[in-house]
């Protein structure tokens, strides 16, 4: 199943929502959240891999999520919490344009952890792609 969006482009994180899910993430605000990011241009490279993907490489959403996983997972922009947020941000992206994630939290974290150790986007985006449910 390749996920493509509702209509249209879709929708985009971008660095206010990231503050709101870190926030949320650490139980704080978005102050709070502020405080603890220590690279903005990281941050808003990583939120951009989704829009590049599906630009230059024609990604579906799966993919986009991947890059966006991945992006997030590995820039270290915040001081803590960066592999949570990524697989918070991944979820709200897929969930934003009409698609959950089947699966259970402890595979959820494994595949994000996995970035660190060598796991592909390819690999990572077909494994959303097997658990991808449509809100439809």
């Amino acid at each position: 199943m390749d996920p493509e969006p509702p209509e249209g482009e879709p929708i985009y994180l971008d660095s206010a929502d990231a503050l709101e899910l870190y926030a949320a993430i650490i139980d704080g605000t978005v102050q709070q959240a502020g405080d603890h990011l220590r690279n903005r241009s990281g941050l808003e490279s990583a939120l951009a891999r989704p829009r590049s993907y599906a630009r230059y490489e024609d990604a579906d959403l799966a993919l986009q999520a991947a890059a966006l996983a991945h992006g997030i997972a590995e820039s270290q922009t915040f001081i803590d919490g960066n592999k949570r947020l990524a697989l918070v941000a991944m979820l709200t992206f897929l969930e934003m344009n009409g698609w959950v994630v089947d699966a259970a939290d402890a595979e959820l974290a494994a595949w994000i952890i996995g970035l660190s150790s060598g796991t592909t986007l390819e690999h990572l985006a077909d494994s959303i792609r097997k658990r991808l449910r449509s809100l439809r």
